[in-house]
């Protein structure tokens, strides 16, 4: 496993709340998380933080699964686990109240590779050098374009693009996506402030590169993030397997 993560605050905002994890159990399995708080707002930073200190805390003690229904079990599990955590904290804590943030993630065992996803920060895979969207952008714009309420055209500019349908930490109940996925070369999971503002066309050409390290690809990717404005926090993990 060949994998390098790298966050940045970008140009444009005063704190990166975005944060992240890639981690590796007792049996091999290998996490990787990225958590952005929500839109700049409210303690973004200390929901996301927390969200990744949840799993850290508890995916070391975990496995072995024993198929790939126990490892999404597991992770749906420990995302409602994090989100009522999160939930509470909001609750308790007036400087906390209305906290959130996304959660998005793939894990890799020995039975398979499980993706996870609530909110807009995103999982590709790589095979073949095509680019795949592993998770669904938890957006009210792509719900209204699911449903045939707006045009593919109109969702690019959107006033709405960035307000969010599902979220960890906002509602008591958290109804991620947890799926198997297929087998991929290369898994590339990544906050918005990298797939916002550089198009799929152009991360497909850096991480197919076969002339180049994981670690250069990912600071690549980033480094194009800001060439593009840096609007938001970047954070990338790019795993080859």
């Amino acid at each position: 496993m060949d994998y390098f993560c790298i966050t940045d605050t970008g140009l444009v905002r005063e704190k990166n709340q975005d944060s992240y994890i890639a981690i590796s159990n007792g049996y091999g399995d290998f996490l990787v998380l990225v958590a952005d708080g929500i839109g700049g707002g409210k303690a973004g930073e200390v929901a996301s933080g927390e969200t990744i200190k949840y799993f850290n805390d508890n995916f070391k003690g975990s496995g072995p699964f024993e198929s790939i229904e126990d490892a999404i079990n597991y992770m749906s599990y420990h995302v409602n686990c994090a989100n009522k955590h999160i939930y509470e904290l909001s609750s308790r804590y007036e400087e906390y109240a209305g906290m959130g943030t996304t959660l998005t993630g793939v894990l890799l065992c020995s039975k398979g590779a499980v993706s996870i996803n609530c909110g807009d920060s995103r999982v590709y895979g790589f095979v073949d050098d095509l680019c795949i969207h592993l998770t669904f952008d938890h957006t009210l714009v792509n719900q209204m374009l699911e449903k045939g309420q707006i045009t593919y055209e109109e969702s690019l500019n959107h006033p709405k693009k960035h307000y969010l349908v599902k979220a960890i930490g906002i509602f008591p109940i958290c109804n991620a996506d947890v799926h198997k996925v297929k087998d991929m070369d290369y898994y590339l999971v990544c906050s918005d402030g990298l797939h916002a503002y550089v198009s799929d066309e152009e991360i497909t050409k850096i991480v197919i590169d076969k002339n180049k390290s994981v670690q250069q690809k990912t600071e690549d990717l980033k480094d194009l993030a800001l060439l593009k404005g840096g609007f938001d926090n970047i954070t990338i993990v790019l795993v080859k397997r």
